[in-house]
C-alpha cells in the first residue's frame, strides 16, 4: 500500500465522521462485512502518542513507553523487573556514587555507524542539560571509559538511577546536532527505522534488519493519528489492525476485532490539600483548604468511597481498585489494610470527631464550617469528569459536599494547592512517591506535592530510600514512607491523596493478531503498547 493510500484512509475516516456515518451509529443500512484476519508483513495502527516536539529522547520522547527507534541501556519486563537491553552488565560502587555500565558490542545505528559508550555518555549529558522529563539532576556527569564502558558519576547516592536509565533512549552523537532536525527525523538502534512523518496524519516506519535483538515481525508499520471516534470508525471499516479506544467504546463490539485490556500503573487519585489556608506557593498561588486540612475529612473519604463501584459504573468494569501509589509494585506496603466502601465506618469517624449535620440539610458541619469543598478535573476529559461526579455522589452519602468543577489548563493551575484535584499519573518507578510526598516539593512549583504535605518522618524514609545502596533497603524505606505502623503518607497515615484506581488501556485488535505479553503501561498511552513489538505476531 502506498503512502498516499494511508493518507486516503485518514481522509475517508474523517469524511465518514463528518457525514454521520452509520458505522458509528450502528443503525440501518447494509450488512457490514466482517474484516478478515490475514497474516501480513505490514500493519496499520491508530494508538495515539503523537508528540508535537517529535521523537527525541533527550526532550522526553519514549520516556514512558516504547521508543521504537532508539534502544535503552535497561528496560522493564512484563513481570515488572529491570532487565538489560543495550547493557550487558552494570554495577554500583560501595559508596553509591559511581555506576558502571558495560554495553553490547557491534550494535549499529540505522545509518550503519557503531553505537559506542561515547553515544551513551553524550545522550545522558545532553539530557541532564536539557532538564527534560528524565530528571538527571543528581547525576554529575557521564563519561565513556572505552567503546563499551560508560561511567555515571553521581552527586549523591541514587537508588532510583536504574529506573531513570530504563526511560532514556540512546541517540547518535554524530547526527544529533542541536536536536531540532534530529527530532523530526530520528536515527537510533531500535527495531524500526524512521521513514516519514506527516504531522497530524501518519508516521511510517520500516524494519531495521540490523537490529541486535533479531528480526522484527513486520516489515512496515503505519501509525495513523486519529481521535477516538475516527479510530473506532476506521476499525469498523476494517482499515486498521490496532486501535486505542475508550471504556465507553470498548463495550461496543466490532466484528473481526477483540478488545485487549492492558493492565497499567496509570492511577487516578484525588489530592486533598493538607494545610490550612494562608500561605502562597512558589508560583504565587494560594495554598490550603479549611475543610480538607482536617484529617478526619480526608480519612473518612478514603474509607467511604467505593472504588470498585466507580470502576464498574464509570469505566464499564475496566480498571483495578488501588489504595496507594504503590499497589502492584515491588515497593508496595502490604501492611496497609483498607476496606473499600466502608460508609458506616466513615460516618462513625466523622461523628466521633465533631462533623455533624445539625440542620438536616445533608451536609455535616463542625464549628460553623460546612463539610464542603471543590474538586477540580480537566475539562474535556469525559472519563475524569465521570470519575469526579461519581466521587462527589459517594461523598454526599457521607454528608460531605464535593463540588466537581471542570476547568481548562490555564484556569485550573491556580487552584491546585487550595482545592482538591482529580489527578492521573504513574509508572514503574518510586520517583512518583518521592515527588508526591517529600516536603522539599511542597507547593514549590509544577505538579509535585501540590497538597503541600510535610512530614519529617516520611521525609527521612524517602531520603533513606533514595540513598540506599541496595534494592532491598530502598524498598523497605519506600514502604515505611507510606506507613511505618505510626505514620506515613498513605491513607493509613495522613491521607493526603486518595488513590482510586489504575485505569485500563484498551485496544481493539484485529482477530489473529497477537500483541504478546504486554508490559504494565505507564500513565502515558501512546507508543507503550508497541514497546514489546518484537513479541507481536500473527496467530497460525
Amino acid at each position: 500500500m502506498s503512502d498516499k493510500s494511508y493518507k486516503r484512509i485518514v481522509a475517508i475516516t474523517m469524511a465518514m465522521l463528518m457525514l454521520g456515518s452509520v458505522l458509528l451509529t450502528g443503525c440501518g443500512g447494509s450488512k457490514e462485512e466482517k474484516p478478515q484476519a490475514t497474516a501480513k508483513d505490514e500493519i496499520v495502527v491508530a494508538i495515539g502518542g503523537e508528540k508535537a516536539s517529535g521523537f527525541d529522547p533527550v526532550t522526553g520522547w519514549g520516556a514512558q513507553g516504547g521508543t521504537l527507534f532508539q534502544s535503552k541501556l535497561l528496560d522493564v519486563s512484563p513481570d515488572n523487573k529491570i532487565v538489560n537491553d543495550l547493557a550487558t552488565d552494570y554495577k554500583v560502587s560501595s559508596d553509591g556514587l559511581t555506576w558502571t555500565f558495560t554495553i553490547r558490542e557491534g550494535v549499529k545505528f540505522h545509518d550503519g555507524k557503531l553505537l559506542t559508550a561515547k553515544d551513551v555518555a553524550f545522550t545522558f549529558n545532553k539530557t541532564k542539560a536539557a532538564a527534560s522529563f528524565v530528571d538527571l539532576t543528581e547525576m554529575d556527569k557521564a563519561e565513556a571509559i572505552d567503546d563499551k564502558t560508560v561511567v555515571f558519576h553521581m552527586k549523591h547516592p541514587m537508588s532510583i538511577f536504574p529506573y531513570q536509565v530504563a526511560t532514556l533512549g540512546i541517540v547518535p552523537e554524530h547526527l544529533y546536532g542541536d536536536g531540532k532536525a534530529y527530532a523530526q527525523q530520528p536515527v537510533g538502534s531500535g527495531p524500526y527505522k524512521f521513514v516519514q512523518w506527516d504531522r497530524g496524519q501518519q508516521l511510517i516506519v520500516e524494519r531495521n534488519d540490523d537490529y541486535y535483538g533479531g528480526k522484527a515481525p513486520f516489515k512496515r508499520i503505519v501509525f495513523l493519528f486519529l481521535n477516538n471516534d475516527a479510530a473506532y470508525a476506521a476499525a469498523q471499516a476494517g482499515k486498521v489492525d490496532v486501535v486505542k479506544t475508550t471504556e465507553a467504546l470498548a463495550v461496543k463490539p466490532i466484528p473481526g476485532y477483540n478488545v485487549v485490556d492492558c493492565k497499567t500503573f496509570d492511577f487516578r487519585s484525588v489530592s486533598l490539600p493538607v494545610q490550612k489556608p494562608g500561605g502562597k506557593s512558589g508560583e504565587g498561588y494560594e495554598v490550603g483548604n479549611e475543610v480538607t486540612s482536617d484529617i478526619t475529612i480526608r480519612k473518612a473519604l478514603a474509607m467511604g468511597v467505593n472504588r470498585k463501584q466507580i470502576i464498574d459504573t464509570v469505566l464499564n468494569g475496566y480498571g483495578q481498585p488501588v489504595f496507594t501509589i504503590s499497589d502492584y509494585l515491588p515497593w508496595e506496603n502490604t501492611e496497609i489494610k483498607w476496606k473499600d466502601g466502608d460508609i458506616d465506618g466513615a460516618k462513625v469517624l466523622l461523628d466521633k470527631n465533631g462533623w455533624i449535620d445539625t440542620n438536616g440539610d445533608g451536609i455535616r458541619e463542625k464549628n460553623g464550617l460546612n463539610a464542603e469543598f471543590h474538586l477540580v478535573y480537566e475539562a474535556g476529559d469525559s472519563t475524569r469528569e465521570s470519575i469526579a461526579m461519581a466521587f462527589s455522589e459517594q461523598a454526599k452519602a457521607l454528608g460531605i459536599q464535593v463540588i466537581a468543577d471542570g476547568l481548562g489548563s490555564s484556569d485550573r493551575v491556580s487552584h491546585k494547592h487550595k482545592d482538591a484535584f482529580l489527578l492521573g499519573g504513574g509508572a514503574y518507578s518510586p520517583v512518583y512517591m518521592l515527588n508526591a510526598l517529600h516536603s522539599r516539593f511542597a507547593a514549590k512549583g509544577g505538579w509535585f506535592n501540590i497538597v503541600a504535605y510535610k512530614n519529617p518522618v516520611v521525609d527521612g524514609y524517602l531520603d533513606a530510600a533514595i540513598g540506599a545502596l541496595d534494592e532491598q533497603t530502598a524498598n523497605e524505606n519506600w514502604r515505611k514512607a507510606q506507613w511505618d505502623g505510626q505514620t506515613g503518607g498513605s491513607i493509613q497515615g495522613d491521607a493526603p491523596y486518595i488513590y482510586l484506581m489504575n485505569i485500563s488501556h484498551l485496544y481493539f485488535v484485529r482477530d489473529g493478531l497477537d500483541l504478546g505479553k504486554q508490559k504494565w503501561h505507564p500513565h502515558d498511552h501512546g507508543f507503550v503498547v508497541i514497546s514489546n513489538i518484537m513479541d507481536w505476531s500473527w496467530k497460525k
